[in-house]
């Protein structure tokens, strides 16, 4: 492998652990030992753990918003429900300081930086698609209702109870009551899915 895939490569066997064990419960060695090559290898990467999570964090950002990202083929409606299923995927699958990912109050200087930027682009694109006005008060509901998704998803993953549709039902009523609107794309939530919220 050339550097760049090498590098890569340890990044991604890192987000197994950390999802697996936690920040403080992965090792430099294990994920040495689970990308094939050495302890001493990964440290030329990555000078310690803070920096390979930082790695990770990145990693799973992009790969977040590439999972959320509108489909034009889609309404508002199904388009919102899909990015709801994809979060909900990935906060299920996550642990530790991944999972703070998805907290812009984390104090993690990384981790608010990253939470911040996915929130502008969520706010950009559900401007964008639920055709509203770009004002101060539809922002605020906007952020208002992505803090909303992020309680949401944790209680579902933590406490359990709901399944996976109600969890995006009530996550998109929430929406259309902070727009005050209702969206007129008619895809029933089931067709996103009818399995209950996942469980770390």
């Amino acid at each position: 492998m050339n550097p760049g895939e090498r590098s890569d490569q340890i990044v991604r066997v890192a987000a197994e652990h950390f999802a697996r064990d936690g920040v403080a419960g992965a090792s430099m060695s294990a994920i040495a030992k689970g990308a094939g090559v050495t302890r001493a290898l990964v440290y030329h990467y990555f000078p310690g753990k803070e920096a390979l999570l930082d790695a990770v964090l990145r990693r799973e950002s992009g790969l977040l918003l590439e999972a959320t990202r509108p489909d034009p083929a889609l309404g508002l409606r199904a388009n919102v429900g899909r990015a709801l299923g994809a979060y909900l995927d990935f906060f299920a699958a996550s642990r530790g300081g991944v999972r703070e990912l998805y907290s812009p109050a984390s104090s993690v200087p990384t981790v608010r930086e990253l939470a911040e930027a996915n929130h502008d682009v969520h706010v950009t694109w559900l401007l964008e698609y639920a055709d509203t006005a770009d004002t101060p008060r539809t922002r605020l509901a906007l952020g208002g209702w992505l803090a909303f998704v992020e309680f949401a998803a944790r209680q579902s993953v933590d406490a359990g109870g709901d399944t996976r549709a109600e969890v995006i039902d009530l996550c998109i009523a929430t929406l259309e009551g902070a727009l005050q609107t209702r969206f007129t794309d008619s895809r029933p939530i089931s067709s996103f899915t009818d399995q209950k919220a996942p469980t770390s």
